[in-house]
């Protein structure tokens, strides 16, 4: 019984800390995120950690959204998508790319999620050596033919980079 609570509050506050998200609503946002400091939750429960972060890059606050991610003890991919996503989202591309380059430091390995983030970062600044290769990386997992999220951020960002010829053949090559 006591798991089943636990995992009852995980769920409220990440439905909470998502409706401050959508709301940016900062301030109760960081109120929640003392709380769960002082719970101790950020420790033990990632989905948490990530969910804290993802609600500071929705609200504009990028710089304590990279400070939460770095003050985890175990950062994972979703973790540090959710700032890649917020840094894409706020048109920090670079900071984006950084972000994609540390998690691969760490040898975690990305998602579709992760991808599509990066794409858009990578069409917002041009970075189309990165995006290619990144391409690469999607085309050896498989991903093209099974995640449309993926094959339409590829189309984006050849077409954002002025390739179209290139985004006419991935646009070509996707299923759905």
């Amino acid at each position: 019984m006591r798991q089943s609570k636990d995992q009852d509050k995980i769920l409220s506050f990440m439905s909470l800390l998502q409706s401050y998200a959508k709301k940016k609503d900062i301030y109760n946002g960081s109120a929640l995120h003392a709380d769960l400091i002082e719970k101790r939750l950020l420790e033990k429960s990632p989905c948490i950690a990530s969910a804290v972060i993802n609600m500071y890059a929705k609200c504009g606050g990028l710089l304590k959204a990279q400070n939460v991610l770095e003050d985890l003890i175990v950062r994972d991919v979703f973790s540090w998508s959710s700032l890649t996503a917020g840094y894409a989202q706020n048109g920090k591309g670079h900071e984006a790319l950084d972000c994609f380059d540390r998690m691969q430091k760490e040898s975690l390995s990305s998602n579709e999620f992760t991808f599509a983030c990066i794409l858009k970062a990578c069409g917002s600044i041009g970075a189309i050596h990165k995006g290619k290769h990144i391409h690469n990386e999607i085309v050896h997992r498989g991903l093209l033919e099974r995640n449309d999220v993926v094959g339409n951020a590829l189309v984006d960002m050849y077409r954002k980079c002025g390739m179209l010829v290139k985004a006419q053949r991935v646009l070509d090559e996707i299923p759905v």
